[in-house]
Formats: structure tokens, C-alpha cells, sequence
């Protein structure tokens, strides 16, 4: 087993977890990093729509989401406990997934860093060039946005923790602040658009399943105690709970001010539900809104790549160096920065890209249900058959959702190309990794006879 040490970040969330009196704030900066990339505003754009499918249906399958992501959330208790955790001993990512797909998370984390960052920065500054500045260029401000995020990660732990706290509880103050007001001018139930197509109503079905990605990015891949365990996964699972509530109210107040037929149609619902609800002081609390889940959604994300790469580092699987995980988060950041020059941003393709990152994603839960499900079988046998269940069952259900969601998009080729690719990089990336690694006991053992 690997003795991974700690990543910057990841050490100081688990110190503040180590004991009763700190384990609070230890459990707050946990959340705000799952909960980064809910808060990020292209699930607010994605909800608007949904509701206007599903309308009074809504906080229901949001309901099952939840539920499904809470099980997502138990299987890292679980992934601990198979690896004795509690020994000293940390995630070594090759066991843990097996030595072909060992790979995977660190090519999906990357796509998944660049496209989002690609198309949330240059959202926000289409936003603030209308809500707040409008004389000040959106590209401009995207490029300010994207350097600014990505320069948190060349300071300590401590500013980006907490620039992280800052810019999560800004989007969640703004959108109870939201909420509040819709429910207090609450008005009569909006009849909503269903569509009569099975293949529309199939393909809206399963993006609850979308809107909780992320909250695996406060994960530390290192060694803890099962204390810090225990608070770890009560904070994953408080910020499904939190953005799940929000989530459910936002989309009741959303249908009670905009017609099912207006959310259907636009890709800006949540702007113009808070125009209706509070005219230009609800598009100002918005646009806040919007700017703040970007940079929480940003800083996730380079959070998450700088986390696996530190790790992969460590354990011999990624080349060693002092500032492997800095140079991976600028490496993003210039390629998201390529990708605005290139005239990606604002494009369906790019549309296509994020969708089929963020089903990548989703499968990798599925996969780690099925890596779990193999382990937990051949320490247990039979025995413990709920947990089998509950682990056989959410990984149809990430798999499954995945396949539905890629198949049924308007865009079902282009996806279907990048998911591929991606898949194919990370087992070409696997098996040179696997070379290595066979390859390094034998160039010792020449080594020694000489």
C-alpha cells in the first residue's frame, strides 16, 4: 500500500477535523468544496429547464437524486474501511480502481476542469458586462476571473480554503435570498409544458444525477483517522442535504414566477425567474449569485485536478515534482484560456464537451460502486447483502443514467466521441503506467547484480 501523504489543502481540512472543538470548521471547509461545482451556475440554467418538464414532479426525482448521492458518499466509508485507513494507510489509487483505469479520474477531472472553466468564467462575464458594468468587456472580465481563481492556488492552503467558504456562502446567501422573497410574493402555481415525447421525457429523467456531481472533490485521497473520517463524510453528506433543499425551493419559486413553457425554451431561467421575482435588485442578488458559483465552481475544479495529480505523483504514477499539482492547475487555466481565444466559449460544441465531461464523471461513481462491490465480496464473501445491493444499485443507476443521458442528447455523436476518447486516453495512459511500474523492479534487480 502506497503511504500517500496529504496534499496542502487536504492536511488542513483533516487538522481541523482532528479534534471535537475544530471538527465544525473542518466540516464547513469540506462542504464548501463538495459543494464548489453544485453551486456553479450552469445547474441553476439546468434546473430552470427541468422544472419546466417536470414541474410538480421536480422536488421529487430531486428527492431520488439526493438519496442516490448520499449512497455515493457512504461508499467512500466504505472504500476506508476495505483499506484499513485507520492503520496510517492512505488511497493508493491503483488498488483502489484497478492498475488499467487507474487513470481515469486524473484524465476526467482535466477534461472536466477545462471545458466547465472554459464556459462558466466567459457566462460570468457575459453577466457582468449586463447586470453590473455594461460598458466593460465580457472577455475581458472572464480572463480577470480565470486569473485571479487560478492564482488563489499559488498562495497557501489557507487563501484558497477560505476564498472557497467566501465564494460558496455568497451564491447560497443570494439564493435563499432569492428564494425568500419568491415565497413571501408568492403567487399561483404555474401550469407547466410537458412534453409528450418518451425520448424528451426519458432523456430529463435521470439529470437529477447531474446536479450533485462534484461533491467527491473534498475527498482526500490520504491517510486519516476515523474520526476525521466520520466528520469528513457527515460534511459530504450535509452539503447534498443543503444544495438539495435549495435546489427543490428555487425550482418551486422558479415555476410559481415563469411559465413552464418560458423555462423550457431558454438557457437563462434563473435570471429571468430573479427579474420576475425581484426585478433589478433580483437580477443584481443573481448576477452575484452567478460570479460566485463560478469562482466556487472554478476553484473546485482546479482544486480537484491539483489533488489528483499531487497524489499521482506520490505514488510514482505521474513524474515527481516539488510543484506537480501548481503546473497542473496552470496548465488548466492556460488551456481554458486557449479555448476562450479560440472562440470556443459561448458554442454548442462546447455545450457538448462540458455534458459529456460531467457524464464521464458520473461514471466513475459507477465504476467505484463496481471496484467496491468486487472488494467487498472477496473480504466478505456473501455476507453483508444490503451493501451488496446498495452498491449493485447505484452503479446501474451511474452507468445506466450515463448511457440514457449521452444517447438521448441532441448531440448523442459528439458526445459519445469525447467519452470515448477520454476512456481510451486513460486506459492508453493505464497500461504505460503499468509498463512502468513492471519495469522498475526489473531495471532495480539489474541494477543489483551489477
Amino acid at each position: 500500500m502506497s503511504e500517500t501523504k496529504l496534499t496542502q489543502v487536504e492536511k488542513k481540512v483533516t487538522s481541523e477535523t482532528k479534534s471535537p472543538g475544530r471538527a465544525g470548521r473542518g466540516r464547513i471547509l469540506v462542504g464548501a468544496f463538495a459543494l464548489g461545482l453544485m453551486v456553479s451556475p450552469d445547474n441553476l440554467a439546468l434546473l430552470g429547464r427541468f422544472a419546466g418538464h417536470f414541474n410538480i414532479y421536480v422536488p421529487l426525482l430531486l428527492v431520488v437524486g439526493a438519496v442516490v448521492y448520499f449512497s455515493y458518499a457512504r461508499s467512500y466509508e466504505n472504500l476506508y474501511a476495505l483499506f484499513c485507513l485507520e492503520s496510517g494507510k492512505a488511497l493508493d489509487i491503483r488498488k483502489v480502481l484497478g492498475v488499467w483505469l487507474a487513470y481515469y479520474p486524473l484524465t476526467v477531472r482535466v477534461l472536466s476542469a477545462i471545458f466547465l472553466t472554459t464556459g462558466l468564467t466567459v457566462t460570468s462575464g457575459f453577466v457582468f458586462n449586463e447586470v453590473f458594468v455594461y460598458w466593460f468587456p465580457n472577455f475581458g472580465f472572464a480572463y480577470i476571473l480565470l486569473a485571479v481563481v487560478s492564482g488563489l492556488h499559488f498562495f497557501g492552503p489557507d487563501t484558497r480554503a477560505k476564498a472557497q467558504v467566501l465564494f460558496v456562502g455568497t451564491a447560497l446567501v443570494g439564493l435563499a435570498l432569492l428564494i425568500g422573497i419568491g415565497i413571501v410574493k408568492g403567487l399561483p402555481y404555474t401550469a407547466s409544458h410537458i412534453p409528450s415525447g418518451p425520448r424528451i421525457m426519458l432523456s430529463w429523467l435521470f439529470v437529477p444525477l447531474l446536479f450533485f456531481i462534484g461533491f467527491d472533490i473534498a475527498v482526500p485521497f490520504g491517510a486519516v483517522s476515523p474520526r476525521q473520517t466520520k466528520n469528513i463524510l457527515q460534511a459530504l453528506k450535509t452539503a447534498i442535504a443543503v444544495f438539495g433543499v435549495l435546489m427543490i425551493l428555487w425550482a418551486i419559486v422558479t415555476t410559481q414566477h415563469v411559465s413552464g413553457t418560458r423555462l423550457v425554451a431558454t438557457s437563462i431561467s434563473h435570471m429571468i425567474a430573479a427579474r420576475e421575482i425581484s426585478g433589478q435588485f433580483g437580477r443584481i442578488i443573481m448576477g452575484l449569485v452567478v460570479i460566485a458559483g463560478t469562482c466556487a465552481a472554478v476553484n473546485a475544479l482546479f482544486e480537484a485536478v491539483a489533488r489528483v495529480t499531487a497524489t499521482m505523483s506520490k505514488q510514482k504514477m505521474l513524474p515527481r515534482a516539488r510543484y506537480t499539482s501548481r503546473f497542473s492547475v496552470l496548465c488548466v487555466a492556460v488551456a481554458a484560456a486557449i479555448m476562450m481565444a479560440g472562440g470556443l466559449a459561448g458554442e454548442e460544441i462546447l455545450e457538448s464537451y462540458i455534458r459529456a465531461a460531467l457524464l464521464l464523471w458520473l461514471g466513475g461513481y459507477g465504476l467505484l460502486q463496481i471496484r467496491l462491490l468486487q472488494m467487498t465480496v472477496a473480504v466478505t464473501g456473501m455476507r453483508q447483502g444490503s451493501t451488496r445491493f446498495r452498491l449493485l444499485t447505484t452503479a446501474v443507476l451511474a452507468f445506466g443514467g450515463a448511457a440514457i443521458l449521452a444517447l438521448t442528447d441532441d448531440q448523442a455523436m459528439i458526445i459519445l466521441k469525447v467519452m470515448t476518447t477520454t476512456i481510451a486516453i486513460a486506459l492508453v495512459l493505464g497500461a504505460i503506467g503499468n509498463w512502468r511500474a513492471n519495469k522498475a523492479p526489473m531495471l532495480h534487480k539489474q541494477h543489483d547484480k551489477r
